[in-house]
């Protein structure tokens, strides 16, 4: 449950003033879309370049909505009680504010340029066996998902984590202030949203705003080999956050990624916690989720948590969809094995994942279908040509590729390796059925405005 709105509360936080009003109101939840909307809900009618939410307030009416926030009263309204305000998200923001202050839990925020959704939800698994987690959904990480996520939070949350995305400077200030985290985490300062942000200290300094809202007595947490590590810590040490915490495979790390050690169907993961050497059992992922991983130990160091008790679940932790979990499939009368990573990518992460679909065994074919890496600007061809001498070394049987830029890089590659480009999903398609066999390896990976995400759940649709 939510903590307890009242309408006249709601009207004083937001500054609206009231269209009607109904003694028995209540509130189960907030939503900006009609789809997803629950009985009991707020709709709150935000105005986007593309989308009205004016334009569906009977649909929310119908889905059981209980109340709408909007900004205009010009079309006709369903007979419900709304609060009118001058902008929506600027009330809903507020909304999320009062919700920070009112929650007695532990705030924690995350970003960075990869492996956020990933690693929030292995510290979401770790900390439910310490009390109860909760996290954003999805990708509802920007300006409109952070504040809506935060009205969401139930009031009897023990720890809140939440994702912080961004594309340009200032929205990562401007959300963490809303969230004023005890823990603020830094995944990765890597080359992604080149388009708007230019260069990597660019980035670097868009993801570092992170730190401004941190309380002072509280704790950060960096990956120490990311790009600009050493930049993050003294920035954290100037502003005087009280607990810096550094992890990695950096042997100058605070905790340290040693090694893994198969066991059956999991891994042994060992690490050295500050002077201690500690271990845990995680199912088979690429290596840097094992990384990502450590900085949960970070939280249980600052929050004094039990180790074992807090690293317990990991056991059973599984990605997000599209994020490089290995899926089973069983198309066109074979079955074949998918590492989807299809949900975005970038010249990081798809270095990576290239590199983990080359340790991988495999019995049939390695077949790698990779789309282009979006946002990143005029240096778009360099990273994709840059990714040549990987693939050619690798293991890989067979690339498909699809985008423009990977066009470029498909007739770069050597004529040694099996090598074709499509235009399109259909065309990708019809071809893989063609050439994929059982027992064969897919990795799927490509910004997720390509449409591979997409792609990899129609093969994955039950034929029946």
């Amino acid at each position: 449950m939510l903590v307890d709105w009242s309408f006249e509360k709601l009207q004083k936080i937001t500054n609206g003033s009231k269209g009607s009003f109904k003694e028995d109101f209540k509130i189960k939840g907030f939503s900006i879309d009609t789809r997803s909307l629950k009985k009991g809900d707020l709709f709150c009618a935000l105005k986007g370049d593309r989308y009205d939410g004016h334009d569906f307030l009977l649909q929310a009416y119908k889905k059981g909505a209980s109340c709408f926030l909007l900004s205009e009263t010009k079309k006709d309204i369903p007979s419900l009680p709304f609060i009118k305000v001058e902008n929506v998200l600027k009330a809903l923001e507020r909304i999320a504010k009062n919700t920070r202050r009112r929650i007695d839990a532990s705030f924690i925020a995350i970003t960075g340029s990869v492996g956020k959704t990933g690693t929030k939800e292995m510290i979401k698994l770790a900390l439910s066996n310490s009390g109860k987690a909760f996290a954003n959904e999805g990708n509802l990480n920007n300006h409109i998902g952070v504040p809506l996520s935060m009205s969401n939070i139930p009031y009897d949350s023990d720890y809140c984590i939440l994702e912080l995305g961004m594309n340009k400077k200032g929205e990562i200030r401007r959300l963490s202030n809303l969230v004023a985290p005890e823990i603020g985490i830094i995944t990765a300062i890597e080359n992604t949203h080149l388009k708007g942000l230019k260069s990597l200290k660019n980035i670097l300094e868009a993801k570092s705003e992170i730190l401004a809202n941190i309380k002072k007595d509280g704790c950060f947490i960096y990956n120490s080999d990311t790009n600009y590590s050493d930049k993050l810590k003294k920035q954290a040490q100037k502003i005087k956050i009280k607990t810096i915490i550094s992890y990695g495979k950096n042997k100058n790390s605070d905790i340290q990624f040693l090694k893994k050690k198969k066991l059956r169907d999991k891994f042994l993961i060992e690490a050295r916690y500050f002077k201690e050497k500690i271990s845990w059992k995680m199912p088979e992922l690429s290596d840097h989720w094992y990384t990502n991983s450590l900085c949960i130990l970070g939280i249980g160091k600052y929050y004094d948590i039990n180790l074992p008790s807090l690293l317990k679940l990991l056991e059973n932790f599984k990605l997000p969809s599209g994020r490089g979990n290995l899926v089973i499939a069983e198309k066109w009368l074979k079955k074949f094995y998918i590492i989807d990573d299809s949900y975005n990518s970038s010249p990081a992460s798809l270095s990576a994942a290239l590199d983990n679909f080359n340790e991988m065994k495999c019995i049939g074919k390695k077949i790698a279908i990779i789309g282009d890496m979006n946002e990143l600007g005029k240096k778009s061809k360099f990273f994709h040509l840059n990714l040549k001498k990987k693939i050619e070394s690798s293991n890989i049987n067979i690339i498909l590729t699809i985008g423009k830029f990977m066009k470029k890089l498909n007739l770069e590659l050597s004529s040694k390796l099996t090598k074709l480009h499509f235009e399109d999903l259909y065309e990708l398609e019809n071809e893989l059925k063609k050439i994929i066999s059982s027992d064969d390896c897919l990795l799927i990976k490509g910004s997720h405005s390509i449409g591979l995400y997409s792609f990899v759940k129609n093969i994955l649709k039950d034929e029946t």
